[in-house]
């Protein structure tokens, strides 16, 4: 489960005979994201993710051209009162959802009532993902599947879920459910891995297969028809020494723009975006480190477009994983200009953020400081024209992990920022229960 909680004692000792087998076929196609500044041991199980080889060794990739780099032509942006950070007044936070084992937070339902999470269920490398609803405490199950990297995306069109999952045979497949009472189909087999990316409109969603990793495919869900994009630019290990890396490249990512006109594709080796109506691909550039303390090409490790289609946020690092550092990386689409945004001083590693819906704000959950070899992670609110920031809540303590993008969420109306709370040993680095707590938002006149 995206707990986020880089903790895995004790784990291999409570998994069943069966889902070590599934342990096993999970060692080569996917990196876990469970790299952080520090680890800590914790009662809260949650899963081991090693990734999982082809069941056939495909044919190897005709070397791609490497992508033209993106060019960005200005456009008029709606001028509109820049609301300050003052205007945000966040009230104190509510535990609404506890759990014994990890809890991950996907994202909002377009009701703002509901929340898309996953849960570790006991014994077992496997996880539910639920739809719950904040006010209410209702949750509606949508199915199990083997807790993986990827997170499970909502199709709207369809009132489903779509997922990935480890099939008996061993291949990951994509699945889609439309709740309890109706039959979980599996529309596609031989994933490369278990990053899915659903269109905004719910009725589309892409991945990548064992045949070419390289390649994107769309899958229309209502005629289960599959359209494919021209390949990405593929980088060898051989050549991976040049971007500053050892090990990889990791399984492309992606996230669709709100406007549906583009994709952006990622991973260790780059930035990509895919014009939808002609399939161009460009390259975005997120910049080169080359110092006595580190070298590198900087490499997004999740992104999230502004609710308005204008920003591009990012969590970027360098070099292999475990890294150092996460930074908080913003693009802007109308300049092409690329800046690092500080959510507070000496922070070093950023682990999630949120984008407020009216795209000139962010919430990002970063750690301040390291205390009795756990990480404090703190709410930061930040200003996306200015890169003024100020703390939420300084005295409350959020997060309980590493993992990237599990941990929080605003929702669509702005009123509810749900956020990983965990209730933490105060002796030691020790999570002994999993919480999502609400925090009600509004905004002064």
């Amino acid at each position: 489960m995206k707990c986020l909680l880089s903790i895995t004692g004790g784990l291999l000792g409570l998994l069943t005979l069966g889902a070590l087998a599934v342990a096993l076929a999970l060692t080569l196609g996917e990196l876990r994201r469970d790299a952080a500044p520090v680890s800590f041991q914790s009662p809260v199980e949650t899963p081991t993710w090693s990734l999982y080889p082809p069941p056939i060794t495909p044919a190897p990739s005709p070397p791609t051209m490497p992508a033209p780099p993106c060019t960005f032509v200005g456009r008029p942006a709606l001028v509109e009162p820049d609301p300050s950070l003052e205007a945000h007044q966040f009230s104190e936070p509510r535990t609404v959802l506890t759990h014994t084992l990890a809890i991950g937070i996907v994202g909002w339902l377009p009701d703002n009532q509901h929340l898309l999470i996953t849960r570790l269920l006991p014994d077992q490398a496997q996880e539910s993902i639920e739809v719950f609803n904040i006010h209410t405490g209702e949750v509606r199950r949508y199915g199990e599947r083997h807790s993986l990297p990827g997170k499970p995306v909502w199709l709207a069109a369809h009132q489903a879920v779509a997922f990935a999952d480890v099939a008996p045979d061993q291949q990951v497949v994509l699945r889609v459910s439309r709740g309890e009472r109706g039959a979980i189909e599996t529309l596609v087999s031989g994933l490369a891995s278990s990053f899915l990316a659903a269109s905004p409109d719910g009725s589309q969603v892409v991945f990548f297969t064992q045949a070419a990793p390289e390649r994107p495919e769309v899958l229309d869900v209502a005629t289960a028809q599959r359209q494919t994009f021209p390949a990405l630019p593929l980088t060898l290990w051989q050549d991976l020494s040049t971007l500053g890396q050892v090990y990889g490249p990791e399984p492309y990512q992606a996230v669709w723009s709100p406007s549906g006109n583009q994709i952006a594709f990622y991973n260790d080796t780059g930035f990509y975006l895919i014009d939808w109506s002609s399939g161009q691909t460009c390259e975005v550039n997120l910049g080169f480190e080359e110092s006595e303390a580190q070298y590198g090409k900087q490499w997004a490790i999740y992104i999230q477009w502004s609710p308005d289609g204008r920003y591009i946020g990012a969590l970027t690092t360098i070099g292999d994983r475990p890294v150092s550092f996460v930074d908080l990386t913003l693009m802007d689409t109308n300049t092409g200009e690329r800046r690092a945004l500080s959510p507070g001083p000496d922070v070093e590693y950023v682990y999630d953020f949120t984008w407020a819906p009216n795209s000139y704000q962010l919430i990002a959950l970063a750690q301040a400081e390291i205390t009795q070899g756990r990480p404090i992670q703190k709410l930061y609110l930040v200003d996306v024209q200015t890169g003024l920031s100020q703390s939420v809540m300084p005295h409350n303590v959020f997060g309980g992990g590493a993992i990237e993008g599990w941990q929080l969420a605003w929702s669509p109306d702005g009123q509810t920022l749900a956020v990983k709370c965990p209730a933490w040993l105060a002796t030691e680095p020790t999570i002994v229960e999993d919480h999502i707590c609400a925090i009600p938002v509004t905004r002064k006149p």
